[in-house]
C-alpha cells in the first residue's frame, strides 16, 4: 500500500536560534559627579529578555586601575545592572567601559528562553549607544587643592586659585564664604586677621580675599592661607579639601616707610653759597615712576638762612639700590650759607 500525501502527525516546531544582542548601556544614576563610595547603577540592554547564571562582570575605564563590577539584578528581563562602588583612586571625566569586549561571562551564562547564549559585544567605548554616549558621569575621588595664590602689592587682596570648580557644601553648589579660609602670618613684624575681611569670585575655583594685616610690613612675612576646616570646601563631587595644603602662600610686600636720616650741603666752590646737597634714607628708595628724581619729588629743603633751596639742577638716580641722592645746581640764596 502506498503512503498518501496527506498525513497527520507530521509536523514539528524549529527551535528559535536568534541571538540575543546587547543594544545599549546606559545609566539609571543621574548625571552628576560621584565620589569614592558613592554606587552608580550601570544598566546594560539586550534584543531580547535573558535569564542569567553566575555574576558576569562589566569592566569600567576608571584610571590608573579599572573597575571590574558584578552583576547585581535583571534575569528574567532585559536588562541587567551593574552596581558600580566607586573605589579609592578611580577618576573619568566621563564614565565609559573599558572596550567593546568588556562584558564578561565570568564563569555565569546570559542565554535567551531558547537558551541561545547572548552575544556580548558592546557598542565601542564613546560610540553610540556607549554608556559615554547616554550619560555624563564623572567619577572624583581626588581632593580639591589650592594650585596657587598671588598678594597684591598693597598686601590687600588674596588671590586664591583652586585646581578644580569648590563649593561650600558637599551637594556641589554654594559659594564660599569669608569663613571657609583662614589666615595666618609667620616672620617678620606684621600680623593678619584669621577670617578674610571680604570675598569675591572670578570664576568658581578663583577666589579673592580681602586681607587685613596689622603692623607694618617688613617684607620677610610668610602670609599662609588654609581651608578653615575639613568640612569647609568641597568639590562638585563632594570631596572635602584638606586643611594641609601646598602652592598656599605668599611673601607681604615691605611697607616700612624710607625716612631722611641725614641732610648734608656742600660749598665746592667756597663762594659762600651752597651747591650740592646730599640727602641720605633709611634704606635704598626710588622714585614712583622709575626715573631719576626730579624737584617735585622733593619736599621744602630749607637752608642755613632760613631760605627755602630752589633745586633746579641735576639730580643722582638711586634706581631702587642707591639710599642718597645728590642735588647739583641749588639756586635761589641771596646770602651766604656756609659762613
Amino acid at each position: 500500500n502506498a503512503a498518501s500525501t496527506s498525513q497527520s502527525n507530521n509536523t514539528a516546531s524549529l527551535t528559535e536560534k536568534i541571538l540575543p544582542t546587547v543594544t545599549g548601556v546606559t545609566s539609571t544614576t543621574g548625571n552628576d559627579s560621584y565620589r569614592q563610595g558613592e554606587t552608580i547603577a550601570i544598566t546594560v540592554a539586550f534584543s531580547e529578555t535573558v535569564n542569567v547564571t553566575g555574576t558576569p562582570q562589566l569592566t569600567l575605564e576608571t584610571g590608573g586601575s579599572d573597575a571590574v563590577v558584578n552583576y547585581s539584578t535583571g534575569t528574567g528581563s532585559n536588562t541587567l545592572t551593574f552596581n558600580y562602588t566607586i573605589g579609592a583612586g578611580h577618576t573619568s571625566s566621563d564614565l565609559d567601559y573599558n572596550a567593546n569586549n568588556s562584558l564578561a561571562l565570568n564563569g555565569g551564562t546570559i542565554r535567551d528562553a531558547a537558551l541561545n547564549d547572548a552575544t556580548l559585544t558592546l557598542a565601542n567605548p564613546n560610540a553610540v549607544n556607549s554608556l559615554r554616549a547616554n550619560k555624563d558621569l564623572i567619577v572624583d575621588t581626588s581632593v580639591p587643592t589650592i594650585s596657587g595664590v598671588s598678594l597684591n602689592a598693597a598686601n590687600s587682596q588674596l588671590t586664591v586659585t583652586f585646581a578644580e570648580d569648590v563649593y561650600n557644601t558637599n551637594g556641589g553648589s554654594g559659594d564660599l564664604e569669608v569663613a571657609d579660609f583662614a589666615l595666618s602670618i609667620s616672620g617678620g613684624a606684621a600680623g593678619v586677621n584669621a577670617t578674610p575681611a571680604s570675598i569675591a569670585k572670578t570664576a568658581q575655583n578663583i577666589w579673592v580675599l580681602g586681607v587685613t594685616i596689622t603692623g607694618t610690613a617688613n617684607g620677610s612675612e610668610t602670609l599662609t592661607v588654609v581651608p578653615a576646616a575639613g568640612t569647609a570646601i568641597y568639590d562638585a563631587a563632594g570631596n572635602a579639601a584638606s586643611t594641609s595644603q601646598s602652592n598656599n602662600t605668599a611673601s607681604l610686600t615691605e611697607k616700612v616707610l624710607p625716612t631722611i636720616t641725614n641732610l648734608a650741603i656742600y660749598d665746592t666752590d667756597f663762594n659762600g653759597l651752597i651747591d650740592k646737597i646730599i640727602v641720605t634714607f633709611s634704606e635704598n628708595v626710588d622714585t614712583d615712576d622709575g626715573n631719576a628724581p626730579i624737584a617735585g619729588d622733593f619736599g621744602t629743603i630749607k637752608l642755613p638762612d632760613g631760605q627755602n633751596a630752589t633745586l633746579g639742577g641735576a639730580f643722582t638716580d638711586p634706581a631702587g639700590s642707591a639710599s642718597t641722592v645728590t642735588i647739583t645746581g641749588i639756586t635761589g640764596q641771596l646770602t651766604d650759607n656756609t659762613a
